[in-house]
């Protein structure tokens, strides 16, 4: 279940697979390596801009345990879409 220590560096890293995730409420789930699901916020996803994930896309991760249980931390897209291949937002009227 433990990464490389591509690209973060840190050995102690994770790798899974989106299994979903909703920009609108900002929070989904990976499923690790080992088939557990890990709750992620997007707080916790590295970028500059608005931060989201796709469902099948593939993520490495640290593990923090939380009140709730285990939450994916410092979330790193291994390969993101460009901007003009991510689905868009509904028109809701809320700013990130």
């Amino acid at each position: 279940m433990k990464a490389s220590t591509e690209p973060g560096g840190d050995k102690n890293r994770y790798r899974g697979v989106v299994i979903n995730f909703m920009p609108l409420k900002g929070y989904g789930f990976i499923r690790a390596e080992n088939g557990k699901q890990i709750f992620v916020h997007y707080s916790d996803i590295r970028g500059k801009a608005f931060r989201t994930l796709i469902s099948g896309e593939e993520v490495e991760f640290n593990i923090q345990i939380g009140s709730k249980g285990p939450q994916a931390v410092d979330v790193v897209r291994l390969d993101p879409p460009r901007e003009e291949d991510e689905p868009p937002l509904l028109n809701t009227g809320k700013t990130w």
